[in-house]
């Protein structure tokens, strides 16, 4: 059974609560009727051990934000949900202090036994998360690359980012570092308020907490860093400045995604650097495979060889006078996935749509939830039953 801890709330809003969560919902509901005003009431709280803590609404909403941030920088296990009236600036202010979702404290029944849902899902997460951190580091950068540009990297990044954040919700952040001609936002119907542009001006001492402010969400479930508006102000950015960027959202986030320009520029081999995973793409002509060998093998000669590597064979049923088996041998790599052509592919980009999400009975999407599994235990949408898959 999950513990739910109420603090600083009204008589009204706790039985609208427990109205919400009825016995059988598995939810313990604890009521903290003390002052909650420091870093020692929050350790107070934590000691009881809960999987969630509910602040307000009679927390003021400074407060409250101060008190989330304490728990989420020390015990992040613990998931906070604010009940408070939201301003235009509520939502961006408590993601850059770990919030995990807001409420009004007269919301109805339905939509607080739905963000008490996601968010201990989001607490269950993490804690699974922080175990398997103490037998050592789990956080996975999956880096996307191509010799080429035109190869399907962005189409690539942001499905496999949203497959992977329908499983693990606002645990994945998709970073656009393709830095002049970068196509992320487009391709999520993004209309970004923040680029990687404005995060390095916050200064060189930012943090991971205000870095926050500057990604986009993108229907709540990802984090989206996006590339700059314009091509000149991407060539103002310096590879150092993006490896510190990396570093602090791979700190905070389980699975950061890194879509690339096409080569590899030196703001492309700081985040290989950096990466668990490198993704190669490639289709089908022997230009493309031939320019992805070369990139391997300048890999290799600069020490990158610890990084797991997955070879993604982009229109694969393409009728050119090659087999996959020519390929995989030009390429001195085993394909691991092979993703078909589909004119759902141009349609779903144009709409700003990604496929995993509108059509995963595609075979395009299945290819790249197979790819997904590499990394996160991805659900059998199209059987029947609780059964899960995963591969590598």
């Amino acid at each position: 059974m999950s513990r739910l801890i109420l603090a600083g709330s009204t008589d009204e809003f706790e039985e609208l609560l427990r109205r919400s969560l009825p016995d059988p919902f598995g939810v313990q509901v604890q009521r903290w009727r003390e002052e909650v005003e420091d870093a020692v009431d929050v350790k107070a709280i934590a000691d009881r051990d809960p999987n969630m803590v509910v602040l307000g609404p009679g927390i003021p909403e400074e407060l409250a934000f101060r008190l989330a941030a304490a728990f989420d920088r020390s015990y992040s296990g613990i998931a906070v949900l604010y009940a408070g009236e939201a301003g235009p600036d509520t939502w961006k202010n408590a993601l850059a202090v770990g919030i995990r979702g807001v409420v009004a404290p007269d919301a109805d029944e339905d939509e607080i036994r739905s963000q008490v849902e996601r968010v201990l899902e989001i607490s269950q997460h993490k804690r699974t998360a922080a175990q398997e951190q103490q037998a050592g580091p789990t956080s996975r950068m999956i880096t996307v690359v191509s010799p080429k540009g035109g190869a399907g990297k962005t189409v690539l990044s942001t499905n496999l980012a949203v497959a992977i954040a329908e499983v693990r919700p606002r645990e994945v952040v998709l970073v656009d570092l393709d830095l002049q001609f970068g196509d992320v936002a487009y391709a999520l119907m993004l209309n970004p308020q923040h680029t990687m542009v404005d995060a390095l001006g916050a200064g060189a001492e930012i943090d991971v907490a205000a870095l926050k402010v500057y990604l986009t969400p993108w229907e709540n479930d990802l984090f989206v860093l996006c590339a700059p508006d314009e091509p000149a102000a991407g060539e103002e950015i310096s590879a150092e400045a993006v490896g510190q960027i990396l570093d602090l959202l791979a700190s905070e986030f389980p699975f950061v995604i890194v879509d690339t320009g096409g080569g590899l520029s030196e703001h492309t081999l700081t985040a290989l650097e950096r990466s668990s995973d490198i993704v190669m793409i490639g289709d089908m002509d022997v230009p493309s495979v031939r320019n992805l060998r070369k990139a391997m093998d300048a890999l290799d000669l600069l020490g990158m060889t610890t990084q797991v590597r997955h070879f993604i064979l982009n229109r694969a049923d393409s009728k050119v006078g090659l087999s996959s088996d020519d390929v995989a041998a030009a390429a001195a790599m085993p394909i691991d996935v092979e993703i078909p052509s589909s004119r759902q592919v141009p349609i779903s980009l144009n709409e700003g749509r990604p496929l995993v999400r509108t059509n995963s009975r595609s075979p395009v999407a299945r290819r790249i939830e197979q790819l997904a599994a590499r990394f996160v235990r991805i659900p059998v949408k199209h059987q029947s039953g609780g059964l899960f898959r995963r591969q590598g």
